[in-house]
């Protein structure tokens, strides 16, 4: 089997936006907002969260698109990480984010997609978690297959899902007479208690944001990384932001923000209002479709951390190689895809994402910072990204990620205690898996 250690460049502007389009709308829309309903008590507020939400996520969006373009290196936040603040940083993020982050969520919405898959099978055919590790072994033996398989399914899967969410936004408004529904308390509640009722809706209101740096991932194989991904990924949550906007301004149309809180499946229970049992078959098929184009985007990134930590270290090389024929990295695919499968098998993958914030947090903090550093370190090239509004926005940013992480340290100090001491558990697994030869690095896809 003939083997290589490059990926080509091959992806454009609107792949990238197809991938994040496909993880951040994954499965989250369709619950999150019943949780921000249970905080805030007005329809300006809420949107006002959502808006807010999309705010911050552009500023980091700026920060990553300007990364992106000084370092276009397939691996992402690991290789800004480690030219940043050196080696181990890179590889604790990337520990972190194979053993966890990534393979908990493509289990989690495997489990979705099982479950609502499930509905529309014979009853007593497959159980969950056959089905969501089908799934899991499906998508990642199409993007094994070949890059644009892989790429060609995403940019169909998200447009499905985008216009799906503009559908349903305008069958609702279509279906209803005024704003917002009648009986809803009105006003923006910009008091000291309003404003901390806003910053802590924010939490979730983020989760449902979470993903908009996806395809920096695979920042080695886009054929334009010092303008198109930039670009792109400012244009993939400019159109996020709209769409989630758009549907949680038809949702309040429908219910007042105290039934959102009383309604886990807000859009389901408005098309079943609409339309009976079809209602409930159409909202079926959104989510498979959603939960579908999520897995995909996750398996397709999710590969190149993997491959991106090999080129640093030296007794897990072979987690770099890329086929020859294929020219895919096959054996970090059969790799995550495996893991994943195993914590659908144990079951318990929640509970270690919930123990994770703190990590999640401080890394995108440690990103912010990376601005500042390769700012310095690194002069702009005539054609590279710059943040017009620096050093407001990396400075902002960072700020907001620290601040998050206190709030996380303070509200559960022992999950935090718990995610720090996983962190810590790959110092010592750094050291021995450096070995002898990790300081002759290539260069992630940059072929």
């Amino acid at each position: 089997m003939e083997m290589s250690g490059q990926l080509k460049r091959q992806l454009g502007f609107w792949d990238s936006v197809a991938i994040n389009i496909g993880v951040v709308i994954g499965v989250g829309i369709f619950r999150v907002p019943a949780e921000v309903a249970k905080v805030l008590g007005t329809p300006e507020m809420i949107l006002l969260a959502w808006v807010l939400g999309g705010v911050v996520s552009l500023f980091g969006v700026l920060c990553y698109a300007e990364l992106s373009s000084c370092l276009p290196q397939t691996g992402g936040t690991y290789v800004y990480l480690r030219e940043a603040f050196g080696k181990i940083t890179g590889f604790l993020f990337g520990w972190m984010e194979i053993l966890v982050f990534r393979a908990g969520s493509l289990a989690g919405v495997a489990f979705v997609f099982a479950a609502y898959f499930k509905n529309v099978l014979p009853a007593g055919l497959g159980s969950e978690k056959a089905l969501a590790i089908s799934a899991i072994f499906f998508f990642t033996a199409l993007n094994i297959a070949g890059m644009q398989f892989g790429k060609a399914i995403q940019n169909v899967l998200s447009t499905m899902k985008g216009l799906t969410l503009l559908a349903m936004t305008g069958i609702i408004f279509f279906w209803v007479q005024s704003w917002p529904a009648p009986g809803a308390e009105r006003g923006l509640e910009l008091s000291g208690k309003g404003m901390f009722l806003l910053a802590s809706a924010m939490i979730p209101v983020l989760w449902g944001y979470g993903g908009w740096h996806e395809s920096t991932f695979m920042s080695g194989e886009f054929k334009d990384t010092k303008r198109a991904l930039p670009l792109s990924l400012i244009a993939s949550i400019l159109i996020i932001t709209a769409l989630y906007v758009a549907i949680n301004s038809a949702y309040l149309a429908v219910m007042t923000p105290a039934r959102m809180a009383e309604t886990p499946s807000i859009a389901s229970s408005i098309f079943q209002s609409f339309f009976g049992a079809s209602g409930g078959l159409i909202m079926t098929a959104a989510v498979i479709v959603s939960a579908c184009g999520a897995l995909n985007s996750y398996i397709l990134t999710g590969a190149r951390i993997p491959f991106a930590v090999a080129q640093d270290t030296a007794r897990i090389s072979f987690f770099g190689n890329v086929h020859g024929k294929l020219q895919t990295p096959v054996t970090a695919f059969v790799f995550n895809g495996l893991w994943a499968s195993v914590l659908v098998l144990w079951g318990n993958f929640e509970s270690l994402l919930f123990f994770t914030g703190f990590s999640k947090w401080l890394f995108f903090s440690l990103a912010g910072l990376s601005v500042f550093v390769l700012r310095k370190r690194r002069p702009a090239g005539s054609e590279s990204f710059r943040i017009t509004g620096y050093p407001v926005i990396p400075l902002f940013f960072t700020l907001f990620a620290v601040t998050l992480l206190v709030i996380d340290i303070t509200v559960a100090p022992r999950e935090a205690l718990f995610g720090a001491l996983l962190l810590g558990a790959g110092i010592p697994v750094y050291f021995v898996l450096q070995g002898q030869g990790a300081s002759s690095r290539k260069t992630p896809g940059a072929g």
